[in-house]
């Protein structure tokens, strides 16, 4: 017999146990998707959902009162030998940089991503609390910080895209909300030491 009793059971736990980690990973408290006033340019803090949406890079975005991203900031592993941004640091070698893409960044069309709104209002104060957080890139670029082999030191303090969009947060003077279930380096401020 092809379906016992046995493997209806276990068929059915396993969808259950699916439903569960959907429900965490996949909620709004979780996954909040930010909506901006209408007519407003806003300053959002955003994740890129990892594994499954368990973990996530959160990076800064500036959208204009369309909801189109105007311009990123985001914290990447730097392949020191070409200065090339990477994706995820795979060597001991590579570095935390700082690196800004005006409009959504080309490899994915749609930005549905989780994130919460950090600030809102007309374009001018807009682009001066973004221009507030570009000022502070060259002082995070110019500390050479190792980037930890695939975003996470198990070791001690995590330093990577999430310490970015933390601190780049706080150099705009804004509270740098928690988005996601595990954001390893979020609460880790690059220009404080």
């Amino acid at each position: 017999m092809l379906f016992t009793n046995r493997f209806i059971k276990d068929l059915f736990w396993s969808f259950i146990f699916i439903l569960f980690i959907y429900g965490i990973t996949h909620n709004p408290i979780i996954r909040p998707i930010p909506k901006a006033s209408k007519g407003e340019w806003s300053i959002q803090i955003m994740q890129h959902p990892l594994l499954f949406g368990f973990a996530g890079h959160n990076y800064l975005a500036l959208r204009n009162p369309d909801g189109e991203i105007v311009s990123e900031l985001h914290g990447l592993a730097t392949d020191i030998s070409t200065g090339e941004w990477k994706y995820v640091g795979t060597k001991s070698t590579d570095e935390l940089k700082v690196w800004e893409f005006n409009g959504p960044r080309y490899y994915l069309s749609e930005k549905k991503f989780p994130g919460k709104i950090l600030s809102e209002g007309n374009k001018y104060d807009m682009q001066t609390l973004w221009d507030m957080a570009r000022s502070c890139v060259p002082k995070i670029n110019k500390k050479d910080l190792p980037y930890p082999m695939l975003g996470v030191n198990i070791r001690g303090g995590t330093e990577n895209s999430n310490s970015v969009a933390y601190t780049l947060s706080l150099c705009m003077g804004l509270d740098a909300y928690h988005v996601g279930l595990l954001t390893p380096g979020e609460k880790n401020n690059l220009l404080e030491h």
